[in-house]
């Protein structure tokens, strides 16, 4: 494929994007850029990732979606963001299999929280003794719970629109949209925001990166670990602590969240000795 055609399908992919409210997967790109014949294929999916990630336009959310810096949302100021911060408590963590037994989320925006949501959820799956040993809930306990679709719609009205937050959101955020696809319903339009990759980032001195830990760090009240609303208001206490310190590094707007490994390793290069630059 000729440098011109490459080109070409980057613009198109960055037309696309920027005109999104919230960031997209890979084979949502694919299916844009090639069709929907095409989009699943792995191949199609490799050349997308190659096209996106050579072009410093495009930027990926902390759950792996593209969005661009031109993008409306990634422009808005940190201190006017509305974060909804997530933790559930499941069955185990294999997504069609396992199910969610507990949600919680916190609502901040501005350092306050606006809003909270916490409920159990009930499964007819067995919880192995392990889960009820570790978060405390055992299928008794569920007895009278709502189900997922009883607070699927209450849920989403949290969730759309806003930033998703949560500590290792790779297992969060993909277990909610399983969840909301089996029962055929759209999933919330979010942008993916995760505290344990902001630590990483923020904080690389720190010997452990664990919710319990940071949150004994950093003096957030963490009373009941495992279950989802105390996980949910401890995650929302790092990201304060994050964006205090994003702040404190000249940074200011959700792009800036999301470009921070870019961003520091640029300021990390310019403070070198210009020597040490050369060598």
């Amino acid at each position: 494929m000729r440098t011109h055609d490459l080109q070409k399908l980057r613009d198109q992919a960055y037309e696309y994007l920027v005109r999104r409210r919230q960031p997209l997967s890979t084979p949502l790109v694919a299916r844009r850029l090639f069709g929907a014949r095409r989009h699943e294929m792995p191949e199609t999916q490799v050349v997308v990732r190659t096209l996106l990630e050579t072009d410093l336009r495009f930027v990926r959310s902390h759950d792996g979606c593209w969005t661009v810096l031109g993008a409306e949302h990634l422009q808005q100021a940190l201190v006017d963001i509305e974060f909804a911060v997530v933790d559930l408590e499941t069955t185990g963590s294999v997504i069609g299999v396992d199910e969610i037994i507990e949600i919680g989320v916190v609502v901040v925006r501005g350092g306050e929280i606006i809003d909270t949501f916490e409920t159990l959820v009930w499964t007819d799956r067995t919880i192995p003794s392990w889960v009820a040993r570790l978060t405390g809930i055992n299928n008794g306990d569920l007895a009278g719970a709502p189900t997922f679709s009883d607070v699927a719609s209450d849920l989403h009205e949290r969730l759309d629109g806003r930033v998703f937050v949560a500590h290792d959101i790779r297992f969060d955020l993909p277990f909610l949209r399983w969840e909301f696809a089996r029962r055929g319903l759209s999933a919330p339009a979010v942008t993916g925001l995760c505290t344990l990759q902001l630590s990483r980032q923020l904080w690389p001195d720190l010997a452990s990166r664990s919710l319990g830990d940071l949150a004994n760090h950093f003096g957030i009240v963490h009373n009941a670990p495992h279950r989802a609303a105390d996980d949910a208001a401890a995650t929302a206490g790092v990201l304060g602590e994050a964006v205090a310190t994003a702040h404190s590094l000249g940074l200011s707007d959700l792009g800036d969240l999301l470009r921070l490994t870019a961003i520091l390793a640029r300021r990390d290069d310019e403070d070198l000795p210009a020597c040490a630059a050369e060598s």
